[in-house]
Formats: structure tokens, C-alpha cells, sequence
């Protein structure tokens, strides 16, 4: 790793370290007595065990099958963007043409020409666009808000799964946000790409009048920088991050990682895979200790396999992020909901988080029993119908 961006990572720490606000960032003003313990994983079940090949290969299919059968148009698609930053939050990019590959998916009426509107979902830090569509009958997120008449674009961000993989100090968390903005701008003008023609649908994209942002962990990090930045969407969901509610248990995780950054990143699955990216969680236990409570065994045997590396350059850049959150939150606008499990080991202080949001009207949904990863909870279903009100309650 070249000593400038062994400077930047170093940086980063030391700023949060030397921030007056830090003790803030590891425990929330509203964090209760009964917090979870660092890592608790209470309700959970056994050692996950991933499925086969073949068990994965079968899951997939009945999931598309069922998709079909329910009349859920569910296509790939694909946006040409630029890493570049010309958001609030500052930090250096490549500025590269990069492919950001995703999935469309939605009630077949809305291709019929039924309501013009569409949610574009960015995935946390340790995750991918998988977990919006975990091959889990009742979990896939992306096909129960379509049952409920919702169309949302799920991808994977850039240095994620099946987008471009630049090296992970070339990208942060304020070039995320910039590129969220430019598919904002693709799905509103109909100008990206589909990877085919749906069953039922039109062969070419379609252009949406109302486009509502969600992210979950760091990705709602990425969406809300997305908002004040450049005011380019008509409602806001954030679930399971706050900026100054991280536990001990995620700072733990996340110095652990920055250390692995400093030294150019860890090992990678495949030889062609690019340089600069670490594991937040280091091993399948803390992923699942870490991220999942009162989740089915199934559920998390189902998304084992899917723990990734992350770009350094995001989680470098996320820390600084958080003073330029907590001066911009206040000109947002829009609808914004904010979704919680309330035994989140990472996050916690849901309540202190929506505060910041004085220039919009806000909802607050705590899902009772719920670890981070809060729409995999046994509660999925009951969250899924408060996400589903609360779109219809604002026409998203």
C-alpha cells in the first residue's frame, strides 16, 4: 500500500480517536440499561451450516418460480456511473466509469402502467445485494414488498459482488453516495440498462416519477449523505445505523478491519480479486453472533456464505462522514423512517438518531426481539407491512 493511503487509513483513526464526540459514538444517548451484550446472539441457533452447490442452485430456482407464479417481474439491470464524489462528505475517488449490476423488482402492474414509483436499497458494510434477496421463503425482501405493491432496485455497490471491483482504496463512503444520486437520476430518466426482457413487461427500461432511497447499516450512511447532499429523492429509510449510537462490540469490529486496512487489506477468496478490502467480521461466528437474533437457523444457513470483504477506502472515509452527517441531517426534508431491531448488538439510540432529522417528518419503528440485521428476525413479516404502510401512508 502506497504511504498516502497508509496516511489516509492512519488519519482516520486518529481522528476518531482524538474526537471529542467519541464516547458518543459507543453508546447512544438513549441506550437502555438492558442493552444486548457485545456479540449477544441470544435466540439464535446452532453453527450455520452453508447449503451445497446444488442445495443453493435449487433455492434460487424455487425462488424463481415463485416470483413467476405470483406475477413479480424480477430482471436484471445494470447503471454506468462515474466514481466520483460530489457530495458533502469529502474524500477521493478514482473517478473511473464503473458498472453497478442489480435487480429490478416489482408488482407486474407497475410495467402495466400502475403507480410510477420504485425504492433503491443500498446494502451495509459486510453485506452485498444478497440481503435483499436471501433465497428464504418469507425473507427475500425484495419479493415480499412487491406482494405488498412496492417495485425496489437492489444492487450491489461498487466493490461489492457482481459490480466493478476497483482496488479498495480507490472509492468512499461519499463517492457511494454520489453514484446512489446517479442511479437516482437513471431510474427517474429510464436510462439504465435491463439484462433482459421480463415475462411480463416492456424490453426496455422504464422511468419512474417517485424514487424513495433506503439503506441498512452503513448503507443508510450512504443514503442519508445521499439526501442532504443532493435533494434528489422523495423519502428516506434508514435501518439499523445511527451515527452516534455504534456499540463497543461494532467499534471493536470496525478497528480490527482499519488495522487490516493499514496493512493493504486481507487475503482474498480468489486470486483475481482486487487489493484493499478487509472482512468486518472475521470468521463465520461473529458474522452471525454479530448480525442476526431470534433468526431462524435456516435463514442464516442461507446467508453463511455470503460474508464479503469490503472496500478500505469506505471505511476510512466513514468516520470523518459522521461530523458532516451530524451538521447536514437537519436540511433534510423528505419522509424519513427509521427501522431498528431493539437487540441490535451494533447499533443502538434509534430514538437520538431520528432527532437529527428536525427539518422532516419522521416515523420510528422498533422491531421487537430483532438483531442488526432486522428484517431477518422471526418478526420479518410484521416489519415488512410497517415498511409497506408507511410507503402507501406517503404515495412512495
Amino acid at each position: 500500500m502506497s504511504i498516502i493511503k497508509r496516511i489516509a487509513v492512519l488519519g482516520a483513526a486518529v481522528a476518531l480517536l482524538a474526537s471529542p464526540v467519541v464516547a458518543a459514538m459507543t453508546a447512544a444517548a438513549d441506550t437502555p440499561a438492558d442493552a444486548p451484550a457485545a456479540g449477544a446472539a441470544a435466540g439464535t441457533a446452532a453453527v450455520s451450516v452453508p447449503p451445497s452447490p446444488a442445495e443453493a442452485e435449487a433455492a434460487a430456482k424455487a425462488t424463481a418460480a415463485r416470483l413467476a407464479a405470483r406475477h413479480i417481474v424480477d430482471v436484471p439491470v445494470s447503471f454506468t456511473v462515474r466514481n466520483t464524489n460530489g457530495s458533502k462528505a469529502g474524500c477521493r475517488t478514482s473517478g473511473a466509469t464503473q458498472r453497478i449490476s442489480g435487480h429490478l423488482t416489482a408488482p407486474a402492474s407497475v410495467w402495466a402502467g400502475g403507480k410510477r414509483a420504485v425504492t433503491l436499497y443500498q446494502h451495509g458494510i459486510a453485506s452485498g445485494e444478497w440481503y435483499w434477496r436471501l433465497d428464504a421463503p418469507g425473507y427475500h425482501y425484495a419479493e415480499e414488498l412487491a406482494l405488498r405493491g412496492h417495485a425496489s432496485v437492489t444492487i450491489d455497490r461498487l466493490g461489492y459482488g457482481a459490480s466493478d471491483r476497483p482496488d479498495g482504496f480507490d472509492t468512499c463512503i461519499g463517492a457511494e453516495a454520489d453514484i446512489a444520486h446517479q442511479i437516482v437520476q437513471q431510474l427517474r430518466a429510464g436510462t439504465y440498462t435491463l439484462g433482459g426482457k421480463p415475462a411480463e413487461g416492456p424490453d426496455t427500461a422504464q422511468g419512474f416519477d417517485t424514487v424513495t432511497l433506503a439503506g441498512q447499516s452503513n448503507g443508510g450512511q450512504v443514503a442519508q449523505i445521499e439526501a442532504y447532499s443532493f435533494g434528489a429523492v422523495d423519502g428516506l429509510m434508514i435501518m439499523d445505523w445511527t451515527d452516534r449510537g455504534l456499540t463497543p462490540e461494532a467499534n471493536t469490529r470496525f478497528f480490527g478491519a482499519l488495522q487490516g486496512c493499514m496493512a493493504g487489506g486481507q487475503p482474498s477468496r480468489e486470486p483475481s480479486d482486487p487489493s484493499g478490502y478487509v472482512y468486518y467480521d472475521l470468521g463465520p461466528d461473529q458474522f452471525r453472533r454479530g448480525n442476526f437474533h431470534d433468526t431462524e437457523q435456516r435463514v442464516m444457513d442461507a446467508a453463511a456464505p455470503h460474508q464479503n470483504r469490503h472496500p478500505c477506502g469506505d471505511m476510512s472515509s466513514q468516520l470523518d462522514s459522521v461530523f458532516t452527517d451530524l451538521e447536514h441531517l437537519g436540511s433534510i426534508k423528505v419522509p424519513v423512517l427509521l427501522v431498528y431491531g431493539d437487540e441490535d448488538a451494533r447499533v443502538t439510540g434509534g430514538a437520538a438518531h431520528q432527532r437529527l432529522f428536525t427539518g422532516a417528518p419522521t416515523e420510528l419503528v422498533t422491531v421487537p426481539g430483532a438483531g442488526h440485521y432486522a428484517t431477518m428476525a422471526r418478526s420479518a413479516a410484521s416489519t415488512f407491512d410497517r415498511i409497506d404502510a408507511w410507503l402507501d401512508a406517503r404515495g412512495l
